[in-house]
């Protein structure tokens, strides 16, 4: 049996394919380039900053990340401990709140939601001087509690709102089914709806562990002990103590960046799950 190749369709690549992967390979250029830049840099002294900003060139200076590392080490535990403080809070809370307004009925629920949703709507600029007002009354300045509360209280209102959405489209059959099995409502969250919100929290994870980790105004305004500051405040410090020297900043930024970048490798496939499920279900 012969075949005839010259009746074989073979996809035409056209010029609108053809200017796609121009665009997309544009975008990722724009996008890496600042990154290649920074990581270049890193290993620079002044004079090759200024003179040979865009060359690659002998002698690296390593030694920048030992220096930016002195500075910035006693910061990185109290960003950990902020981070993950304030994504364990605004994860469980939040879990409940779009389960409760998804599949629940209890009073002004509509209110409720409505009231959390115009809170999106408000710049976050609003609420800084009521926030350290809020903060001082309470008697938890210079300490990681108005960090870790108030990040996971500007973090709620939205993905309250992501959460009920994707809850409220699951079919209702599951969640019947397993009352009348005899389950409780706590139950079937934790048997139920967790499982089905898993990519949607790790999406919300990762964005408000990065959100907490780049914060810098509202820790440099309520935390005044130099101790307690996070990684973000410290930084700021090492710019002081070393100004002009680009490559030791740089090399510090890159430091600080390190554990945003395996955070996301470790979790890229739970973050592209929860980029999909997120786009479908919305």
């Amino acid at each position: 049996m012969s075949i005839n190749f010259s009746k074989i369709v073979r996809p035409s690549y056209t010029i609108a394919e053809f200017a796609k992967h121009v665009v997309i390979v544009l975008v990722c250029v724009a996008l890496l380039f600042p990154l290649f830049l920074m990581i270049v840099m890193s290993v620079k002294d002044k004079e090759q900053v200024v003179f040979s900003f865009f060359t690659i060139q002998p002698p690296f200076h390593f030694e920048n990340y030992l220096v930016a590392f002195s500075y910035i080490s006693p910061f990185i535990m109290n960003s950990v401990w902020m981070a993950i403080g304030s994504t364990v809070l605004t994860v469980g809370v939040t879990a409940l709140a779009g389960y409760a307004f998804g599949k629940l009925e209890f009073p002004f629920k509509n209110v409720l939601f409505w009231i959390l949703f115009a809170k999106m709507m408000l710049p976050g600029i609003m609420n800084l001087i009521p926030s350290f007002t809020l903060a001082w009354k309470l008697g938890i300045l210079d300490t990681s509690l108005p960090v870790i509360l108030f990040c996971a209280g500007t973090s709620q209102p939205f993905w309250v709102f992501v959460m009920r959405t994707f809850v409220a489209q699951q079919p209702q059959e599951l969640f019947e089914s397993m009352r009348i099995d005899g389950a409780n409502e706590l139950q079937i969250f934790r048997y139920l709806a967790i499982p089905l919100l898993r990519p949607m929290l790790a999406l919300m994870s990762i964005n408000v562990f990065v959100s907490v980790w780049n914060d810098y105004i509202w820790p440099l305004v309520t935390i005044q002990s130099f101790d307690k500051r996070p990684l973000t405040v410290g930084l700021a410090y090492l710019t002081s103590a070393h100004p002009g020297d680009y490559g030791m900043l740089t090399a510090g930024y890159v430091i600080a960046a390190l554990p945003l970048l395996v955070l996301f490798f470790i979790s890229m496939k739970q973050f592209i799950e929860g980029l999909t499920a997120g786009a479908i279900k919305l």
